[in-house]
């Protein structure tokens, strides 16, 4: 076995191993598993038959033994419909709370946070994470990684900002200009995708309130442009019928929507599990 391919099966077993561990979210695997979809021969066939049980597309029949019957068949049968398919049974076995899955609450100062009406607001795993460790840099890499994730909207960015200021009070810096941190330009039409990257470089060199904001009013007009790379990401619910249940549906992950812009190297920056992900499939592409 040369060292590509023992690169591959390394790559294989941390996402499965990521699969049975509560440490990233649903979204952060499957944006590896995205990643992952361009690297030449790396997802089997999806397989079927006596040896390889099909998927089960109803929730009734989710449980902990399901899942990890799956995950075993997933071992030899490394296809990416199954692998997308155990991140939907992670989910719905974390929002279910079942024993072995459930995420512990995260913990921190509370007050204050109903200025912008954070009810319901749960912070992302690696974001929490972060938060947890203290590590004000990481923090802030975790940050513009929400920044980058085109399935959330502006006022989810700005309910993400203010949790994560309410509990780490040297987030922020003083706004100043100099040879790694340039002007903001107030112009919308000189705005494009070459600014947003200029002004996320000045952003690590100068972590300003204002600038972070400044980068999300710039890529809400981008988005409103249809600029590649910016457009709102919506992952739409399974369409055969669901069995009633107290529990509110969740779209499913679709594997075959593309990776954030930037993605790969904001894991990078994250630190922890998704970095040692991310280092696996840069260096396979």
């Amino acid at each position: 076995m040369d060292d590509k391919s023992k690169t591959r099966q390394s790559l294989r077993q941390n996402l499965l191993e990521q699969l049975t561990r509560n440490e990233l979210e649903g979204d952060e695997i499957l944006q590896i598993v995205a990643s992952s979809a361009a690297i030449a021969d790396f997802f089997d066939d999806y397989l079927v038959n006596e040896i390889f049980a099909a998927i089960e597309p109803d929730e009734l029949d989710w449980n902990a033994g399901y899942f990890d019957r799956q995950r075993k068949l997933a071992q030899n049968n490394f296809a990416e419909k199954r692998i997308s398919h155990l991140i939907d049974v992670r989910e719905y076995l974390i929002r279910n709370d079942i024993a072995g899955f459930a995420k512990a609450p995260v913990t921190g100062r509370t007050e204050g946070t109903n200025i912008m009406n954070m009810q319901g607001y749960l912070p992302g795993a690696n974001l929490a994470r972060m938060v947890e460790q203290g590590v004000t840099s990481m923090v802030r890499s975790a940050l513009i990684n929400e920044l980058e994730n085109n399935r959330l909207e502006d006022n989810e960015i700005n309910k993400t900002v203010a949790w994560t200021q309410e509990r780490v009070a040297d987030l922020f810096v003083d706004y100043e200009e100099n040879s790694l941190a340039g002007k903001m330009n107030n112009d919308p039409s000189q705005w494009d995708a070459d600014y947003y990257d200029l002004q996320t470089s000045y952003l690590n060199s100068n972590f300003a309130k204002v600038r972070f904001e400044h980068l999300i009013t710039v890529r809400n007009s981008l988005r409103l442009q249809g600029v590649k790379g910016f457009e709102h990401i919506i992952i739409k619910p399974k369409t055969q019928p669901q069995p009633k249940s107290q529990t509110a549906p969740r779209p499913h992950s679709d594997a075959s929507s593309p990776p954030q812009p930037g993605f790969l190297r904001i894991a990078l920056m994250a630190g922890g599990a998704l970095a040692v992900l991310a280092a696996l499939v840069m260096s396979l592409l």
